[in-house]
């Protein structure tokens, strides 16, 4: 036997050698490829079911005075009830705040079939300029007048003066609670003098300045002014530096120190 036929039976016999391992190598690799593409469809197939799940229910929340929470629910279970992936929430609460009464909305989604909102209602305070209303925060917004829950103050003025008008009338009528007034109407006019009716029609002119001042002057004379009393007060002036005039119902205004 030639040296070279030695060396070509001792590399025979070391190939042969690796040869198993080298087989069980590639055994696992494609035992291994085929279970990542096995989990791979498994994963897609997963999804692609998921695709058509629906949201079976919407759970609405919040605390409802003028908002008719079964006919606002009914609203969202017609319009969104479906694809729970495909439901999109901004597009939900854009829906919500586009509703007359509400003031904000949050909404989520929670597996595996609903869809949870959570609504803050508007709180009206007052009537401004007979046509919006104005929140606990002085910030104007629009909603049918008719459902009011109960009856508001209304308050007047020229544009961009809802804030001054609604602190000017909460002071006026803390005032006018601890001596048994009510005030029922403000107005601010474009000279920003100020205008009071109380609850029973009678107005109050104020003027300018030293408004809360004047006020206090009206409590202060009221009782004189119902001694007198042959007809129902109508209006007093208070713009006077000393004294005031009073108009009673159907007579001319009459000058009192």
């Amino acid at each position: 036997m030639s040296l070279s036929q030695l060396f070509q039976r001792l590399a025979d016999r070391q190939h042969s050698h690796h040869k198993p391992g080298f087989i069980a190598g590639l055994v696992f690799f494609v035992l291994a490829l085929g279970m990542l593409s096995w989990g791979g469809l498994q994963v897609y197939g997963w999804i692609q079911s998921q695709q058509g799940a629906p949201i079976k229910q919407v759970r609405l929340y919040g605390n409802f005075q003028h908002i008719q929470q079964q006919l606002l629910q009914q609203q969202l279970q017609q319009e969104y009830v479906g694809n729970f992936f495909r439901v999109n929430v901004d597009q939900v609460q854009q829906f919500l705040q586009q509703q007359p009464w509400v003031y904000q909305a949050a909404v989520r989604k929670q597996w595996p079939d609903t869809l949870v909102v959570v609504v803050t209602e508007q709180q009206p305070v007052a009537i401004w300029n007979q046509q919006q209303l104005l929140n606990n925060k002085g910030e104007l917004f629009i909603a049918p007048l008719n459902e009011l829950i109960p009856a508001l103050p209304k308050l007047h003025g020229p544009e961009g003066s809802e804030q001054d008008a609604l602190t000017m009338f909460h002071h006026i009528q803390a005032l006018l609670q601890l001596h048994q007034f009510s005030a029922e109407q403000l107005w601010l006019t474009e000279r920003f003098s100020w205008r009071l009716q109380l609850q029973g029609g009678v107005a109050l002119q104020l003027g300018r300045q030293d408004t809360m001042k004047r006020i206090q002057r009206f409590i202060e004379l009221y009782p004189a002014m119902q001694q007198h009393r042959e007809q129902e007060l109508a209006e007093v002036d208070l713009r006077y530096d000393t004294g005031i005039a009073v108009r009673y119902a159907n007579t001319e205004p009459k000058r009192k120190a």
